[in-house]
């Protein structure tokens, strides 16, 4: 049995929060929903425009000041937040840990675990009251296959998916919905640079069963399909995105 279009088509005039929408996955995502009819807020450390059905805010999603002055604003000029995207993120500080200063390792694990937490703790509330809601993070596939130097971000990443699961129990009772997508390669602002070297890419893609590097729309599809009633009986769990790349030996 198929997905029937009204499971995708009720996200018109729901209201979402993308953390991390000013490129990337984020931008992404928020372009995904906005094309399927959402009201959606963007909130990043910098600037983008808004457009149609499309506000941008300037937020440090590791601020609770910021967070909850942004949530106001935003759902008395919108109403409840239906869903949320934990896009917001940073990459390892490229050392092995026993090289890293805890500043180091506090800013990455801030940033992608700790913000997560902190805007899931506010935003779940309307959904909460309304008993409703979804809840979407990133992960990654290094909480699954690590290389070196990563231990920060790969702690940040694994801890992402250890509490998706507790904040599916958690918020199970009130008809909330809480997964997590865990991309592989991709290409975003992070990994552009690095994927440029046709040499190395061609090295990359032959690791990957798929083929292919994913694009940004590629996880974003995923995540999309977690927010709609389509998903309404997953919770707790993560997809692996990665072109089958965390499974091949």
């Amino acid at each position: 049995m198929g997905m029937r279009q009204e499971e995708i088509s009720m996200l018109d005039g729901k209201n979402f929060i993308v953390t991390g929408a000013g490129s990337g996955i984020g931008k992404a995502c928020a372009d995904l929903l906005l094309e399927n009819g959402a009201e959606v807020a963007g909130w990043d450390i910098s600037d983008s425009p808004s457009r149609e059905r499309y506000t941008h805010y300037r937020v440090d999603v590791r601020n609770e000041e910021e967070i909850v002055r942004a949530l106001g604003d935003v759902t008395a000029k919108t109403g409840p937040v239906y869903g949320l995207v934990n896009c917001a993120g940073i990459f390892s500080s490229s050392k092995p840990f026993y090289e890293m200063s805890e500043a180091e390792w506090r800013q990455v694990l801030d940033t992608n675990l700790t913000s997560v937490f902190l805007v899931s703790k506010h935003v779940c509330r309307s959904m909460i009251e309304h008993r409703q809601g979804k809840i979407v993070n990133t992960s990654c596939i290094r909480t699954k296959v690590v290389g070196p130097n990563m231990a920060d971000y790969a702690a940040s990443k694994g801890g992402v998916v250890s509490l998706t699961s507790a904040m599916a129990v958690d918020l199970a009772p009130y008809n909330i919905q809480v997964n997590s997508v865990a991309p592989g390669r991709t290409i975003t602002g992070f990994t552009e640079k690095s994927f440029s070297d046709p040499v190395k890419r061609k090295a990359t893609e032959a690791l990957i069963p798929a083929g292919r590097i994913a694009q940004p729309e590629d996880i974003a599809k995923v995540i999309l399909f977690l927010l709609t009633d389509a998903a309404r009986y997953v919770t707790g769990t993560t997809i692996f995105a990665d072109g089958g790349f965390s499974i091949a030996k």
